[in-house]
């Protein structure tokens, strides 16, 4: 039978946890890491044959109380138990048309061009940039000069020519790669049939080993700040916080980039400003 996205998921997070975090002895040797499917199961109230049906994807739609245990066991945070429901409710349920991306708001593209000084762009939920400013271009070296699949954060992170020298990009914690693959993940469950959005996995797991080992961990949660780590032939620093911010339409978020003040690179960015607005996708 194949693997599941709701069964994969369970497997990762059981994997994952430490015995003697769940209050269980460590005694003895354990062939696998984590913990064992009887061991979830008893601590999630169910019986250990009906959750190794879960795993396999031979159990129709746990129910919300199930699932609650199943979160408890797992210790899942708030996003990740969200996902979990989330990965439930589609079990059976038929895939959902495309629909076509609505036009970014004119207020948005004159909120990006209003930091001038701050490289700023906007991305739809698989992370393909759809518009930028000034300061954004200089930075990510021209995304409009780029073809399609190359104007994507996910690949300027995992797949760009400079990455072996930013590792700290695709760090397994609190590295901006770890957060994009875990937002990814995320919009995956609500589509787990999206053949374009297959293909994106695919074609990054294929091209970048630290992709694919962070797609491995099932962690599912909303982009937050961080730091970015580069390396460009025309800029001082070599890392910039970020701020993301949600935007009203389903999956788009603006990215705001700010290096130090007084410094070279902020001038740097803020010269680029001056030279005139960004521009969306074409």
């Amino acid at each position: 039978m194949p693997e599941t996205p709701l069964g994969a998921f369970l497997r990762a997070r059981r994997a994952r946890l430490v015995p003697a975090d769940a209050g269980l002895p460590t005694a003895g040797r354990r062939r696998t890491p984590g913990l064992r499917r009887e061991e979830v199961a008893a601590r999630a109230g169910i019986s250990a044959d009906y959750y190794a049906r879960l795993e396999q994807g031979r159990q129709r739609v746990p129910t919300g109380p199930v699932l609650d245990g199943l979160a408890e066991a797992l210790q899942l945070a708030g996003s990740e138990r969200a996902y979990l429901h989330r990965l439930a409710a589609q079990r059976g349920r038929p895939a959902p048309p495309p629909a076509d991306a609505p036009a970014l708001p004119a207020t948005t593209l004159a909120l990006l061009d209003t930091l001038d000084a701050a490289p700023a762009f906007v991305t739809g939920p698989t992370f393909d940039l759809l518009a930028w400013n000034r300061p954004a271009a200089l930075l990510l070296a021209g995304p409009e000069r780029r073809p399609p699949h190359e104007r994507n954060l996910l690949w300027q992170v995992f797949c760009c020519p400079y990455r072996d020298r930013s590792a700290g990009n695709v760090a397994a914690d609190g590295s901006i790669g770890a957060d994009l693959v875990a937002s990814l993940r995320a919009h995956h469950a609500d589509r787990p049939r999206d053949r374009a959005l297959h293909a994106l996995v695919h074609r990054l797991s294929g091209d970048s080993p630290a992709f694919a080992a962070l797609w491995d961990h099932h962690r599912a949660a909303p982009p937050r700040p961080g730091r970015l780590h580069f390396r460009h032939p025309a800029l001082a620093t070599t890392a910039l916080d970020y701020t993301v911010l949600p935007l009203p339409e389903e999956g788009r978020h603006l990215f705001a980039c700010l290096a130090p003040p007084d410094s070279p690179t902020r001038r740097a960015f803020a010269a680029a400003g001056r030279a005139g607005p960004g521009q969306p996708l074409p």
